[in-house]
């Protein structure tokens, strides 16, 4: 008898992602012209510096080996040096901060550490999809809020402050991740309070804290260790290490001694090559910094490009990689996603993909364009009509 498949995993779908990016590296195998703002991938590599670097590293033997679970002491008290120095964050390396398989594992262990089958986790809409896979995965019960669109995507307080009280923990990615949304000091200290005064946990992913415009940079630990609050990130955009897979996780260290038995058993440490080379990149003043001023710069062009298209809408981000523009309703997106693959060379993601309430948007990556593909990418975006009857 055949066997059957977990109906838990069944309910998940992946998203469209995939074959969108898979259609992009076959354009381009053919030899076609395609702009991909579909997934966030910078168009820069690492530090050149740190690469030569790690060469010389990599002949020693204890490079290929297993890390300890939490990553090297050496990786993670580098890494709480640059948060107390650059954000006044102070994490102890050996006990409140860990490395991990990128941010999505680190997710995934700090959901688990806080949260049993059938409680209630919070996630703001659009959302991010691995973290509903996340979700899903631990048998937790979804309650995802629609953001306000009108305001620019903000925080819908009213919905907020009725569905905290009895939910286990609320994920909350800032800037946002598909609207780009970036929250001001107010809003996150509201936050944090309305949850820690209701036993929430608020897990907060910062992948992109780096390239945060116009919010603020406050974070609680600046002033105290607040136990529910929870802090992921990922170094995939910041020193574009996304082949590498490393992220980091730091929070209360009873929560993070929990998060560990989750990585040890997925995937017992991150990899150490990786760890060296984040140390070696870590040492380098103002890169990052360099490489944000030219996200913002892309980020002023595509609402400029944009603004001058028929039928996309823009929503304006404040930091990350993206906007999740608008599109005419009635229209279906995956066809109208398609369609700006097929007549403008542009791949996008559709807004389906993060929720009810990214039905009739596209998400737009910005943060992916080449400086030889930037302005070619945007004379197509501002050459966009989408009412030529086509639809």
């Amino acid at each position: 008898m055949k066997p059957e498949t977990s109906r838990r995993m069944a309910q998940i779908h992946m998203p469209p992602i995939h074959a969108i990016m898979n259609r992009v590296r076959e354009m381009r195998a053919s030899g076609k012209e395609i702009f991909s703002m579909a997934q966030a991938v910078p168009w820069y590599g690492p530090p050149g510096e740190a690469v030569e670097a790690l060469k010389i590293e990599l002949g020693n033997k204890a490079s290929h080996l297993y890390s300890p679970d939490p990553g090297l002491l050496s990786a993670r008290t580098a890494l709480a040096q640059d948060f107390h120095n650059r954000r006044g964050i102070s994490a102890d390396p050996a006990t409140e901060l860990h490395l991990t398989c990128g941010a999505s594992q680190a997710f995934a262990g700090a959901l688990m550490a806080v949260a049993d089958p059938g409680d209630r986790a919070i996630v703001l809409e659009p959302y991010y999809f691995d973290h509903v896979f996340a979700v899903q995965f631990a048998s937790l019960a979804l309650d995802s809020i629609p953001m306000i669109e009108s305001e620019g995507w903000r925080m819908p307080w009213k919905e907020l402050e009725e569905r905290i009280p009895g939910a286990k923990a609320m994920v909350l990615v800032n800037p946002g991740n598909p609207t780009g949304s970036a929250l001001s000091e107010e809003e996150l200290r509201r936050i944090v309070k309305l949850t820690g005064e209701n036993g929430c946990s608020l897990i907060i992913d910062e992948t992109y804290e780096r390239f945060n415009f116009t919010g603020s940079s406050f974070h609680p630990w600046m002033e105290t260790k607040e136990e529910h609050v929870i802090t992921l990130g990922s170094f995939s955009k910041s020193f574009s290490l996304s082949g590498w897979r490393l992220g980091y996780l730091f929070g209360a260290d009873y929560i993070l001694e929990e998060a560990l038995k989750v990585q040890d058993s997925v995937v017992i440490c991150p990899p150490t090559p990786a760890q060296i080379l984040l140390e070696k990149c870590l040492c380098l003043d103002g890169w990052v910094e360099k490489r944000a001023a030219e996200v913002e710069q892309r980020l002023h062009l595509c609402r400029s490009a944009m603004n001058k298209s028929t039928g996309l809408h823009w929503r304006e981000a404040g930091g990350g990689f993206f906007t999740l523009a608008e599109t005419p309703y009635g229209i279906d997106t995956y066809a109208l996603a398609e369609h700006l693959i097929n007549r403008y060379a542009i791949a996008t993601i559709p807004g389906d993909a993060f929720g009810e309430t990214g039905k009739h948007h596209l998400r737009f990556s910005f943060g992916c364009l080449s400086d030889n593909e930037l302005i070619p990418a945007m004379e197509a975006l501002a050459s966009v009509n989408l009412s030529d009857g086509l639809f």
